[in-house]
């Protein structure tokens, strides 16, 4: 009977130890279970945070991409504006020069017109007309201006009448 009270006492060690270890593991599997949610919602904020971070910076950037359009075209427009004064100033100096080259041509025309005038009403042979290289060509002018291109050797001036001695004849191109 000795053996009965020690099997009855070692049965209850090992129930009271059971009872310890399952507790001490519903504990530790309830801590584990807990580290898990923790780690869990750690990760979720974080996450979120990431979120957070990553759409201020997309703002960001959406932002400074419609500044950047937005002075793009500020520039694209002063440009633009610029331009159009440069042809309005520069159509207006081809108005201006197109003015003085017909004022011009009218001048000659008219000076051409007095000098045909003054010499058929006196001799035709006693107008002054004028030869490039020294008299060598075998074109005269009756004007000096319409010489077309300029002449780089002296210009002689003669009356038509020797003109016609020599041989030559009036210019096409006056």
């Amino acid at each position: 009977m000795k053996k009965f009270p020690l099997l009855l006492l070692t049965i209850l060690a090992v129930f009271s130890f059971s009872a310890c270890s399952s507790t001490s593991a519903n504990d530790s599997s309830t801590k584990s279970s807990s580290l898990q949610e923790a780690k869990i919602k750690q990760s979720e904020s974080q996450s979120i945070s990431r979120s957070q971070f990553i759409s201020q910076s997309e703002s960001l950037s959406r932002q400074s991409e419609s500044q950047s359009i937005a002075e793009s075209q500020s520039e694209s427009k002063s440009i633009a504006e610029s331009s159009h004064n440069k042809s309005v100033s520069i159509s207006k100096a081809n108005q201006a020069s197109e003015e003085a080259s017909s004022q011009a041509a009218a001048a000659v025309a008219e000076q051409n017109k007095q000098d045909s005038q003054t010499t058929t009403a006196s001799d035709p042979n006693s107008r002054t007309v004028y030869v490039v290289d020294n008299g060598t060509t075998k074109v005269y002018w009756y004007n000096e201006y319409a010489i077309h291109p300029k002449p780089t050797n002296p210009v002689i001036s003669m009356t038509e009448g020797e003109a016609l001695a020599r041989g030559l004849y009036h210019s096409k191109t006056e």
